[in-house]
């Protein structure tokens, strides 16, 4: 059972549910890809160089030296670390398609993202300012977008400012965003019906207490 499924509340019913593109994980592999290739690049260009300064016989053996100590740690640097940003930028992904949850119920939106460090998010409907999609040049190319959910308890602190909570690389933006609006709508609905009712009922009830 997943975390949605223990967490359904009494009376709860799921109205709709955030699926992931397993189609963006090609833009990952495209990311990562296109790093390896800088990196080769880089690697084979600074190893021209190098090649060229230790066979330059008139300059200085100690600035020879020098010169290659540089460019090999240079040469390291420019391999490791398109590789490195290109493996962050795939486990993101990885994580943020398999992680992720999110649906929206007859009472509240929530779910949680993440592996390690896991953010749990739950609104009342009542409470839920806005959902919104968007989408890239690659979300578009291989359907899928992101979704931001707005709303002072969906807010993180992330380096002094307060950002609203995104869920990336969903399949269905638009269908759970109209999904979440009409279940807003319903609950205000509901709710303004609840409070008419009540203020009905104590009229009636001063009424009565008057004959």
């Amino acid at each position: 059972m997943d975390y949605i499924e223990q967490n359904i509340g009494k009376g709860e019913r799921i109205l709709a549910r955030v699926t992931h593109s397993k189609a963006a994980l090609a833009t990952a592999f495209i990311a990562f890809a296109v790093c390896v290739a800088i990196a080769v690049g880089l690697w084979f260009g600074v190893g021209a160089i190098l090649t060229e300064v230790e066979g330059n016989d008139k300059a200085p053996e100690e600035t020879i030296d020098l010169l290659m100590t540089v460019f090999t740690v240079v040469q390291i640097v420019l391999l490791v670390l398109p590789v490195l940003i290109g493996t962050v930028v795939l486990l993101r992904s990885f994580v943020a398609i398999y992680c992720n949850q999110l649906v929206v119920t007859n009472k509240r939106l929530f779910g949680r993202s993440g592996l390690i460090s896991k953010n749990v998010i739950d609104i009342l409907l009542l409470k839920l300012d806005n959902v919104r999609a968007a989408n890239n040049l690659f979300g578009a190319l291989f359907h899928y977008g992101t979704l931001e959910v707005v709303s002072a308890g969906s807010q993180q602190i992330i380096n002094g400012r307060s950002v609203n909570l995104k869920y990336p690389y969903v399949k269905n933006t638009e269908e759970f965003r109209r999904a979440v609006l009409a279940a807003v709508d319903k609950a205000k609905e509901e709710e303004r019906l609840a409070q008419a009712q009540a203020q009905a009922e104590a009229m009636k009830r001063v009424q009565e207490g008057n004959r």
